[in-house]
């Protein structure tokens, strides 16, 4: 092949992907053959260095702004920050509702109902943005997507596929969004701009995990470069690294199933951190499989396991390892320690240069998500099975309170929703207390919890934020 003197990434996101107004057919066919296969030559090493993908949803990544512009990173439960739809409402909380094939769509900054998609495929779970102009259902129950339109805010139809719809991971760079499976480990990539699958990996049989977190076949997917995507087979305790050929380049045996992988702030991480990835162990009660992160990177085209951190160890005489699971971890917005619950009640902060924890805070039970409040150096832990949030300080990594937003839990059911919001002012976190059917806000001056009855089973979705995520 001839070398060339361009960016060969950036020309093939102009010519194929549709970034800047320039048809397909204004580029040369046989240009583009060559530059596909240039990328194709590169190991998933070099590529997720040269060819970073963008999770951002076109949120701020700018250094100046430091942990001041941080925003949850897109690596599950992906939010935007443009808005544009015929109510004018500048933001907007999407939730679906398992029970009624229904996604509620919430005007935010007046805590009230705005509008209901109808007529989605059976038990649509998580709302999942594919960039400004149209969100996914994850109907679990249904082997198919349901396409909804942010401007019109309507049903647009269905996407079909051979598996049921785990959740997405969009690249805003390529316009493509990988789909995992809820009963199968497969994974099918789509063109958002077409609303078409043009690939699907994995083995078509039907998978039944056992370990803690649920009987989901794969995990969140996670593009690693323009060209590579990470799958996470929970049945076979494996993450699977693929291309966009569908070739399965290498896999890594993991102690339980991996819930998801991720890793720190774009603003905080070197070029040489790129091929560096974390992954959410999530443990295993009966087999008394402590829950835990490990910590690995990709060499050419190879996974390599680096460090581990079991949660039990930090004090096995009175922490219940028949009781502990993890479901999700998050970075501080310094990129250098990482917040994890486990379902016994309680949030450890892990240190990623060391991989040892530095310190244990009591939460509730089924203690999941942390947002991070950066201006104000707190995290709210969201607790799927209390009635509480626990609030944190993120310098001292101390207890702060409790705040009572919902009105019942149970080890059952959750009582929390997975998806909550903090305002770009960060002067409002918002999130649902799902049994209840609630919509909830609470003011970060003083604590106080606002409600909204909206009905239904509000358990996973995205918000859509009117700026480019920058908190002022």
């Amino acid at each position: 092949m001839k070398k060339r003197n361009f960016n060969s990434s950036k020309f093939l996101t102009y010519c194929v992907t549709g970034m800047l107004a320039i048809s397909i057919s204004a580029c040369n066919n046989e240009t583009i053959d060559e530059v596909i296969e240039e990328i194709a030559l590169e190991d998933a090493e070099t590529a997720s260095r040269s060819n970073p993908v963008d999770l951002s949803q076109l949120q701020t990544a700018s250094h100046g702004h430091g942990p001041l512009g941080y925003r949850q990173p897109g690596y599950v439960n992906q939010d935007a920050y443009i808005s544009d739809n015929i109510f004018e409402v500048d933001n907007l909380a999407y939730y679906g509702d398992w029970d009624s094939n229904r996604i509620y769509i919430i005007d935010v900054d007046n805590m009230q109902l705005l509008t209901t998609v109808e007529g989605t495929g059976d038990g649509p779970y998580g709302i999942d943005q594919q960039g400004s102009n149209k969100a996914y259902a994850l109907t679990r129950l249904t082997e198919s997507l349901t396409i909804v339109d942010n401007h019109t805010l309507e049903n647009k139809g269905f996407i079909d596929l051979q598996h049921r719809p785990r959740s997405t991971n969009f690249n805003a760079n390529t316009l493509l969004s990988l789909v995992s499976g809820g009963n199968k480990a497969m994974t099918s990539i789509i063109r958002t701009d077409m609303d078409k699958v043009t690939k699907v990996v994995g083995i078509d049989e039907l998978t039944t995990p056992h370990d803690f977190g649920g009987s989901l076949s794969t995990g969140h997917p996670l593009w690693v470069s323009d060209t590579h995507f990470f799958m996470l087979d929970r049945a076979a305790r494996e993450i699977q690294l693929w291309n966009r050929d569908g070739q399965l380049l290498s896999t890594l045996d993991v102690p339980t199933s991996v819930h998801h992988i991720f890793q720190p702030p774009a603003s905080t991480m070197g070029v040489h951190e790129a091929n560096v990835f974390y992954a959410v162990i999530e443990g295993n009660q009966q087999e008394q499989v402590s829950p835990g992160v490990l910590r690995f990177h990709i060499k050419h085209n190879n996974l390599i396991q680096t460090a581990q951190v079991d949660l039990h160890s930090y004090d096995p005489l009175n922490l219940d390892i028949t009781k502990m699971g993890a479901h999700h971890a998050d970075f501080h917005p310094n990129g250098e320690t990482i917040y994890i619950g486990s379902a016994e009640g309680h949030v450890f902060v892990i240190n990623k240069n060391s991989m040892d924890i530095e310190a244990m805070v009591e939460a509730g039970t089924g203690a999941g998500h942390t947002t991070f409040l950066p201006m104000r150096n707190q995290a709210i832990i969201t607790n799927h099975n209390s009635t509480f949030v626990t609030v944190i300080d993120t310098d001292t990594h101390q207890f702060i309170q409790n705040v009572d937003v919902a009105d019942s839990a149970s080890p059952d059911y959750k009582s929390q929703a997975h998806t909550s919001g903090v305002s770009l002012d960060m002067k409002y976190f918002y999130s649902a207390a799902s049994h209840d059917g609630v919509f909830y806000r609470i003011d970060l001056d003083s604590w106080e919890v606002s409600k909204t009855y909206i009905g239904g089973n509000l358990l996973m979705g995205s918000f859509i934020w009117n700026g480019e995520g920058i908190n002022m």
